[in-house]
């Protein structure tokens, strides 16, 4: 629904630029505001389960058009920051936090040309690296010592749909979203020694709205 909103939102602005499609060999550079939502499950940990929570940031993406068509974009961001939290009989309870970068190659296909609004549609890899992850006090307490988190790093398959559309011969309105698969362990450790293991689902929805220049 809300990738529906902003593709009315996109489609419904009136503009007065002339159309001028993507030629092979042009570069397109995106920047904007992006949502991350985790659809998040995990094994079981303490009784319990963890859970990821929703995320802010600023990401920006490179485009090199291989044909008219035919686009391969890089994806990346300023680091995202989640906290964890506890479900089931942990329900509550603050874990600790996380940051993460989730860059990202996809081919993508453009199949209007001669179209100031441009739908595409795209899949790729993603690669995320987790770092600067720490526990609460509130889980120190829990398990009666000092603990520590440790995330490893993962790879997945990532699909994307957005639009662009013209406003004047470079500058264009753009919107996105992803779908990704981020799997990773995590390792909670107590006093240096590790206390238990948990496999974490994250597979987020991310959403991405800002501007594109074309060169």
């Amino acid at each position: 629904m809300r990738l529906l909103a902003l593709t009315v939102l996109l489609s419904s602005v009136c503009v007065s630029a002339a159309t001028q499609a993507h030629e092979a060999g042009d570069f397109f550079v995106r920047l904007g505001a992006v949502q991350i939502e985790p659809d998040a499950s995990s094994g079981n940990i303490l009784g319990g389960g963890v859970d990821v929570d929703d995320a802010t940031g600023l990401g920006f993406s490179g485009t090199w058009f291989a044909t008219r068509h035919i686009g391969i974009e890089v994806l990346a961001a300023l680091p995202f920051e989640h906290d964890i939290t506890g479900t089931g009989a942990l329900n509550g309870l603050d874990i600790g936090s996380t940051k993460h970068l989730p860059p990202t190659i996809s081919l993508q296909y453009y199949p209007l040309v001669e179209s100031k609004f441009q739908p595409y549609v795209g899949v790729g890899l993603n690669y995320t690296t987790f770092f600067d992850s720490k526990t609460s006090s509130t889980l120190d307490t829990a398990l009666n010592g000092n603990t520590d988190i440790s995330l490893d790093d993962s790879t997945g398959v990532a699909f994307q749909l957005g639009a662009d559309l013209q406003l004047n011969n470079n500058w264009y309105l753009n919107a996105a979203v992803w779908k990704i698969d981020i799997e990773t362990t995590a390792d909670i450790k107590v006093n240096g020694t590790k206390a238990t293991s948990v496999d974490v689902k994250i597979d987020p929805l991310v959403y991405m709205i800002g501007v594109g220049y074309s060169f």
